[in-house]
């Protein structure tokens, strides 16, 4: 299992590392996943940080993975399926290819949560969300970014340690 659905705590068994809510930025520079996959950092400068990983295999997918830390805690999740025949540029891009990218998204959280969704929506753009009592995964195309993207948000309560 990927992604703990008693707490949505991320379970990387190949990497040793376990990503949770209010980790820390030094907690996740100890890790192998850190130490193998990092790619890059930025500093929104606002109290947020993105951290960037190289893929990684997951159930046969190819899935990359972006932590965002405010302050000192990890406070979003995003993750990403990746295939050869997805858009690498915006020469490449369609709509369609796009559509593609969410539905694989959606099937793979399908299978690593072993349930349906909770939610669908076709409005304002296409999601899913799979609700749980601490939080919400989600997938979602968003034509105004021209991306589709899966994440992790997290209840208000839980983001108190």
């Amino acid at each position: 299992m990927l992604i703990n659905s008693e707490n949505g705590v991320i379970e990387l068994k190949t990497f040793n590392t376990r990503l949770y809510r209010g980790m820390s930025p030094d907690q996740l520079k100890q890790t192998d996943f850190y130490k193998e996959k990092y790619h890059n950092m930025w500093d929104v400068k606002t109290g947020y940080f993105w951290y960037y990983f190289k893929l990684i295999e997951i159930k046969g997918y190819q899935l990359s993975f972006s932590l965002c830390f405010f302050e000192d805690q990890l406070d979003i999740i995003h993750m990403n399926t990746w295939e050869n025949g997805d858009a690498k540029d915006w020469n490449e891009w369609t709509e369609e290819k796009e559509m593609n990218v969410f539905h694989k998204n959606n099937t793979f959280l399908i299978q690593i949560l072993e349930m349906l969704p909770t939610q669908k929506k076709k409005k304002p753009y296409p999601s899913c969300t799979f609700k749980f009592p601490w939080g919400d995964v989600w997938s979602v195309y968003d034509p105004r970014s021209a991306a589709s993207l899966m994440g992790i948000n997290f209840n208000e309560e839980e983001k108190q340690i």
